[in-house]
């Protein structure tokens, strides 16, 4: 691509209630649908090429907005699915740093030392977000969107910009119905 456009979905219940979402396919609420139609009329004038989504609805509910007025397909690819945080999922912030304290805190202070218990390693989500990219946004050409969530979003930006600190990783983290873009 020449240019990428990075879209972190609508707001849920569960980011407005702090719980960690991770894998689990928790779907816009009210005010994330209509983020999801904002995003779409702020890119309406953007000539887009490709939209790619994580298989998460509440990714592919996003892109589809864009997607309509664009009269494009959206392109799912479960390597953009959120970072599984296993036994955290469904916890709010505050109880997995009460029940896995000291894991918790290292997680937020050095999140590649951390795997979530039954989860997935910033490394390892780190790894298929990169082949993501290797094989469908650096060889490919014009405006390509991608939609997907607040840790994938993140890596993908460390990625474009060759930023390879992933201990700094929280401080990269995207809004809900955040644009970003980028020229490759």
């Amino acid at each position: 691509m020449n240019r990428l456009i990075l879209v972190r979905h609508g707001e849920t219940d569960w980011n407005r209630e702090d719980r960690i979402q991770g894998g689990l396919d928790i779907p816009l609420n009210g005010v994330g649908k209509k983020q999801a139609k904002d995003i779409a009329l702020k890119l309406a004038n953007t000539p887009i090429d490709h939209i790619f989504s994580s298989r998460l609805s509440r990714a592919y509910e996003t892109a589809m907005e864009i997607a309509r007025l664009h009269r494009l397909k959206v392109v799912t690819d479960g390597r953009l699915d959120e970072l599984r945080q296993g036994k955290w999922e469904g916890m709010k912030t505050s109880e997995a740093r009460i029940l896995y304290s000291s894991l918790y805190s290292k997680w937020e202070r050095y999140p590649t030392s951390v795997t979530p218990p039954g989860g997935e390693s910033v490394k390892e989500v780190s790894q298929r977000t990169q082949d993501f990219l290797e094989e469908n946004i650096i060889p490919g050409q014009g405006t390509g969107v991608i939609v997907a969530h607040k840790v994938i979003n993140a890596l993908i930006r460390s990625v474009l910009v060759e930023d390879n600190s992933l201990d700094l990783l929280w401080e990269r983290l995207a809004q809900n119905a955040q644009i970003e873009r980028f020229s490759l």
